[in-house]
């Protein structure tokens, strides 16, 4: 079954596919000559088939670690509906009784695949089964998750390596993921112990979008935006919210005043409502789906023609992960960003109200000792909640110290976590390289918000960027991919002598000032408790007036995201000119500054023009 030829007659008479997709077919020659492999292969690229081929050849039993009960529900239903293999999966919204049954199977041999939450890992009996049943391909899927530099990290995934390093005979590992930057990719490849593995990047490119970005400044116009774009569209979308409440004010909105059959999805809904408005969406008895970033992965719907973010995502991972939704089937999708800059205070405010104070810490340990007996301790969730610890911080408290050896997590249930000590790290040490850890990913979770707002504020091609990002490049040329590249091609991008005056006052400047400082300087004006009393003496002084604060601070912010400058500092950044700030201000050629508006009508008629030619 090695050859190409044999596994391309697989690929036709059972799985009923003319031709493997790029990346498909090296991933599968890997498992099935036993060599570890990570993929990065983009959304709706196939990823499933890479190792469902190889389960279906391989003789044991193919292991699917994933988060994405959805993925999970569909995927299992697929294969039972083509009678291809028997599946099963093992997660949370399983009943005891349908649990119980599915394990009984397991036992007996009658999957040929499983899939699991990566929480199930952690069950110290569901360990000792595979140990015995034994495993030939180990399947990580959204491999991201394991590195804590990752958009979606989650702790549980920790536990991959410990469990098969636990079995008797160690499986070959296939990891999956759609978005990983290279430092992400690397530390995929610590955190699973896979150094030498096969790597097979696939690329993350999807010329099949055009992304474009309105920078909003109040609700009422981002619901005019929004309308104005819906008016135009046919066809399912997903409408991305930052959180539950929006997501549900938004559906209501659009529902009621456009007249669009719309749901709203999010993490407070039961599993029962949550699998309702996916199986709405999927037959299209719902149009738009209104959602928190809960909704989307592993939604089997390759015909999704938009996807809006309301808000700012808090990272370009998640962004591009969520607009990959779109346009599955390989046809043209749009993607559209409103947002503003109470969109950012609302991502810094999540970011600080997730991260592990020393008061969470301390709670913490005094549950390890309060609920400590025999060098054990079985410490109920409900105390941990009253305590101020939500599920998030309880994970990330428990991932760090285990990581430190402080402790060590033995098992986790609906109720409890049971833990002994670790053998390292008294209690202070601990502590205080806990926080020092937490520091550490405050300051990366930011820097990840701050590329974010660049990239949302750059006048370049957007498509380029988001490659760049994640250490590739575009395949091959397109037609204008973002709103960017449409308004240099409309000859609609705005140039103007302006921003050399903002890159020439840093320059003249003695000291660093902040961007708000600077924009009042550059328009002569003190706002709030920003004075530019003993500024009047430079040349750049009010070489700005008469513009308004909000068009500045815009000017100012395209000039950070287009490189020319720079914020130096973590708590009181201040604005610096970069080396290609310098460059400019030696050529003096006008720089540019945004996009004039054009009335939607035209940019469709352009958009619509392009989509033929790439359908």
């Amino acid at each position: 079954m090695g050859t190409k030829q044999s596994l391309e007659e697989v690929l036709q008479r059972i799985f009923d596919f003319d031709c493997f997709r790029p990346g498909q077919k090296e991933v599968i020659e890997a498992a099935l000559a036993g060599d570890d492999v990570l993929a990065v292969m983009p959304t709706g690229s196939g990823k499933s088939l890479c190792y469902q081929l190889p389960a279906l050849l391989l003789p044991g039993l193919t292991l699917v670690v994933s988060p994405l009960v959805a993925l999970m529900k569909d995927q299992v239903d697929n294969l039972e509906e083509r009678n291809l293999f028997k599946a099963t999966m093992l997660n949370s919204q399983l009943g005891m009784e349908d649990y119980r049954v599915r394990m009984h199977g397991i036992r007996n041999n009658s999957y040929k695949l499983i899939y699991v939450a990566p929480e199930r890992l952690r069950n110290k009996y569901f360990a000792e089964l595979f140990a015995e049943l034994g495993i030939d391909l180990l399947v990580v899927d959204e491999a991201h998750c394991i590195s804590q530099w990752g958009h979606d990290f989650r702790p549980d995934y920790l536990r991959v390596k410990e469990f098969y390093g636990q079995l008797p005979r160690r499986p070959c590992i296939i990891a999956l993921t759609a978005t990983a930057t290279p430092e992400v990719k690397q530390d995929i490849l610590n955190q699973l112990g896979i150094q030498d593995a096969r790597m097979v990047l696939a690329g993350s490119d999807r010329p099949n979008l055009f992304i474009s970005v309105k920078r909003i400044a109040r609700e009422q116009e981002k619901r005019a935006a929004l309308k104005d774009f819906l008016k135009e569209r046919q066809g399912s979308g997903i409408i991305y919210a930052a959180t539950r409440k929006e997501s549900e004010t938004v559906a209501v909105w659009i529902r009621d005043r456009l007249g669009i059959p719309t749901a709203c999805y999010h993490a407070g809904l039961t599993p029962a409502e949550r699998s309702r408005v996916q199986d709405a969406f999927v037959r299209e008895e719902v149009r738009v789906v209104v959602a928190t970033n809960a909704f989307g992965m592993g939604i089997d719907k390759a015909n999704i023609r938009y996807v809006i973010h309301y808000n700012l995502p808090a990272t370009l991972e998640a962004f591009y992960q969520e607009i990959g939704r779109a346009g599955r089937d390989g046809l043209p999708a749009q993607c559209l960003l409103l947002f503003s800059l109470k969109d950012k205070r609302l991502q810094e405010w999540i970011i600080d109200k997730d991260a592990v104070t020393s008061e969470d810490l301390a709670s913490f340990w005094r549950a390890c000792a309060k609920y400590s007996e025999g060098g054990q301790a079985a410490i109920p969730l409900a105390w941990l909640e009253r305590s101020g610890l939500s599920e998030i911080k309880q994970r990330l408290v428990v991932s760090m110290l285990e990581r430190l050896q402080a402790v060590k997590l033995i098992d986790r249930d609906g109720d409890f976590l049971y833990l002994e000590p670790g053998p390292q790290r008294p209690v202070p040490a601990a502590v205080r390289a806990a926080l020092q850890e937490v520091e550490k990913r405050q300051v990366y979770r930011k820097d990840k918000l701050s590329a974010m707002m660049n990239w949302a504020n750059t006048t370049g091609c957007r498509r380029n960027l988001l490659m760049e990002y994640f250490g590739e490049k575009p395949e091959g040329k397109t037609k204008p991919c973002c709103d960017s590249c449409l308004a240099i091609a409309a000859g609609r991008m705005e140039f103007s002598q302006e921003p050399l005056l903002a890159l020439a006052c840093i320059a003249e400047l003695p000291r660093g000032v902040g961007r708000k400082k600077l924009a009042c300087i550059l328009r002569g004006v003190s706002s709030g408790n920003t004075s530019v009393i003993g500024y009047a003496h430079l040349n750049c002084y009010r070489s700005l007036a008469g513009r308004g604060e909000k068009n500045v601070l815009e000017m100012i912010d395209r000039l950070l995201a287009d490189g020319y400058l720079a914020l130096n500092g973590t708590e009181y950044p201040v604005v610096v000119l970069t080396k290609q700030g310098r460059e400019a201000l030696k050529k003096r050629e006008p720089l540019p500054i945004g996009i004039k508006m054009s009335p939607n009508k035209e940019d469709n008629i352009i958009i619509e023009s392009l989509e033929q030619d790439r359908g």
